[in-house]
This record gives C-alpha cells, structure tokens and sequence, in this order.
C-alpha cells in the first residue's frame, strides 16, 4: 500500500510515517512507476505502527522503542531482561498515574473552593 493509505489505515500523519521511517521503525519497498519510485508498506508496517503507537502510550521513547524492536526482532534480550525492561516501565506509569491523581486531586479543589467564591459573592 502507498503512503496515503497507510495514513489512513494507522491515523497517522504521512510526516509521522516518513519521520518513523528515518529513525529506522519502519521499512519500506520502492515500486517504480515511470520516473518514480513509489514506496509500498505491507501489512506488517501496520502492525508496526501499531505496536510503536501503543509503546508511546506506555511511555517509552521513540529511542527505546528502536532498541526494543532491533533487539526483539533478533532475540537478542533474555527473558529475565525483557522482564526487567517491562517492570521499570510499569514503575515510571505508576509514578505518572499518581502524578496524574494528585493534580487531579489539586484542581478538584480548586474548582470546589472558586465554585463557593462564587456562590458566596453571587
């Protein structure tokens, strides 16, 4: 598939797809058509593009997930430190959520202590 459908196909911008291209995330082949070439996309690319989206929503790197893939891609991580790589993760979405929770927390308040303000004043 061309670029434009791969767009489609992910949500992903055709900028995003080219970037993720550059950095070495994704590949793809040339198809020429007159003097161009045009780059094709398989089904795979989609599936990395999902996979390198849900990474990002984890909270790793566009850097760690490059490594990660490499790495994975040709066994070259043990089990025990795919383990430890996934729980460092989990402990930085922890730390995230309770960062969250408690500016979550702060302007509950907030809205709270304004609404009465206004009551008070109205």
């Amino acid at each position: 598939m061309l670029i434009g459908e791969l767009s489609k196909k992910t949500n992903l911008s055709k900028d995003t797809i080219r970037f993720y291209e550059k950095m070495g995330l994704i590949t793809a082949g040339g198809q020429q058509a007159g003097s161009r070439i045009y780059k094709q996309y398989d089904a795979t690319t989609v599936e990395r593009l999902f996979l390198i989206n849900k990474a990002k929503g984890l909270g790793f790197t566009l850097k760690e997930i490059k490594q990660l893939i490499d790495q994975w891609e040709n066994d070259a991580i043990p089990p025990g430190e795919q383990i430890r790589i996934i729980e460092c993760k989990l402990e930085e979405v922890a730390k995230k959520i309770q960062n969250l929770s408690e500016i979550k927390s702060y302007l509950a308040a907030k809205l709270r202590r304004l609404k009465q303000e206004a009551d008070a004043v109205g």
